[in-house]
């Protein structure tokens, strides 16, 4: 970040590198509450752009070697974005080639491509139908990333699918997300 490349060592008034003040960087560590299903057979749906997408790298990975000890794996979605395909997508090789692997189902948006921007929640409501396909399989959904908009999107985005595609009224769709929540189907790591 422009914040944290700004905090660079002081070295006071006499330059000597013993006398260097250095910045202090808030750092907060807590325990991950995202682990992949055990049965390696049960679909995963994994929501992450830009940053958001680290943990799921290792998620696709492990599941990259299950499918390749034989074992069979259930599908495996990955809504990514960022915001210019060209400068951003960095992995793209790499989740691509997985894609081609038949490990992943990749969907993309890249914001500032186009005139109108496009984002992960644009291509999780096009998809919602596999979504709820998938939920009612018993999939466990992963969202990593923005607190403040993306999140809130998302999981509205998916009482919109409980209702459009599960029938249910907004109650019943709060309902149906609250107990994921509950077994710990529906997991959020977000951040503001």
């Amino acid at each position: 970040t422009t914040w944290l490349r700004e905090k660079v060592p002081d070295t006071g008034d006499t330059g000597e590198e013993g006398d260097q003040v250095w910045p202090r960087v808030p750092v907060f560590v807590r325990r991950s509450q995202f682990r992949l299903p055990n049965r390696p057979g049960t679909p995963v749906i994994m929501i992450g752009p830009g940053t958001g997408l680290a943990p799921f790298r290792g998620f696709i990975q492990e599941r990259a070697w299950q499918k390749s000890q034989g074992k069979p794996v259930g599908p495996t979605l990955l809504y990514f974005g960022c915001r210019n395909k060209a400068s951003d997508y960095i992995y793209q090789e790499e989740l691509e080639s997985w894609e081609t692997d038949g490990v992943l189902t990749l969907y993309t948006a890249f914001s500032r491509d186009q005139q109108e921007k496009r984002y992960v929640t644009h291509c999780l409501r096009e998809t919602g139908s596999q979504v709820w396909e998938l939920l009612e399989q018993g999939a466990h959904l992963y969202v990593c990333g923005d607190a403040k908009m993306m999140a809130k999107d998302v999981r509205n985005i998916i009482l919109e699918i409980c209702t459009t595609n599960g029938n249910m009224d907004e109650k019943e769709a709060e309902n149906y997300v609250k107990k994921l929540e509950s077994q710990k189907r529906y997991s959020a790591d977000v951040w503001s």
